[in-house]
């Protein structure tokens, strides 16, 4: 054997063994070689009837809109998540209610866009968006995600509609201030218990004040058998059924405020 091959073959023979090494060695448990991995979110698996109540009011320039939140069961706080879209952008508005501190109904104003040292900035162009919340403490934490418009009565001729297009308003051309922003939102869960299956909705359609309407329909689609359906109208105190007519997967009655409507069997 030559000089070179006694030099090469012990040399083959330790990368050999160093490579069976490193390929079967067990890595190092150090503890941070692991991602954590987000738990994902059951969204809207809570009953209607045991949701809480929650709405989205505009202000009178549609710069800022509050969020309320009532009704709460099992939970001592909420995390909410309320994103926009602002012309081609998305934007976000995030906070904590602590339950234990504030009594309900909660109230926050949430603005589109940022003040400092008393200068705000306003996002344009806000057309809606969706609001997601979580909540957790005294119960088992579950997740609850809604969607809304931010609609101008002088942009819309009077109709407005959810971001689902499955609710309509549609107030006519003048009836409501063409200067009026109505929020079309759903609200999660329901003001006060009503006898039936909600089969469609709660929806709101909320403005900066309470309006009353002449000559406006509400119609709602859905694809339930709306044989025997009801329109409820939530009139603040009570449940009040509206007239309604059926049609092949719609139900509408005329209203004749703004507010929270749902269908029931």
């Amino acid at each position: 054997m030559n000089q070179k091959l006694k030099i090469i073959i012990p040399l083959i023979l330790v990368l050999a063994a160093f490579g069976i090494f490193f390929f079967t060695r067990k890595p190092k448990d150090t503890g941070q070689d692991q991602i954590p991995q987000r738990k994902i979110e059951e969204i809207n698996k809570l009953p209607v009837k045991d949701r809480p109540f929650v709405t989205l009011t505009p202000r009178a320039d549609g710069r800022e809109v509050t969020l309320t939140v009532d009704k709460v069961k099992n939970a001592t706080t909420i995390e909410y998540e309320l994103e926009y879209q602002a012309e081609s952008l998305i934007q976000g508005v995030f906070g904590t209610i602590d339950l234990t501190k504030e009594s309900q109904p909660v109230a926050k104003d949430l603005l589109f866009g940022s003040c400092s040292k008393g200068k705000c900035r306003y996002d344009e162009g806000v057309s809606g968006g969706s609001l997601t919340m979580r909540f957790e403490g005294a119960g088992e934490a579950y997740v609850l995600k809604s969607d809304f418009n931010l609609q101008l009565a002088g942009d819309r001729e009077g109709e407005f509609t959810s971001k689902d297009a499955k609710a309509t308003l549609n107030v006519g051309r003048s009836g409501l201030p063409l200067t009026t922003y109505v929020i079309v939102a759903g609200t999660m869960g329901l003001p006060a218990e009503v006898e039936g299956e909600v089969v469609a909705g709660p929806y709101a359609f909320l403005a900066p004040t309470a309006q009353k309407l002449s000559a406006a329909e509400l119609a709602i689609k859905s694809k339930e058998d709306l044989t025997g359906a009801r329109i409820m109208f939530w009139n603040g105190s009570s449940w009040v059924e509206l007239d309604a007519t059926i049609g092949e997967g719609t139900i509408s009655a005329p209203a004749t405020a703004l507010g929270t409507f749902i269908v029931v069997k």
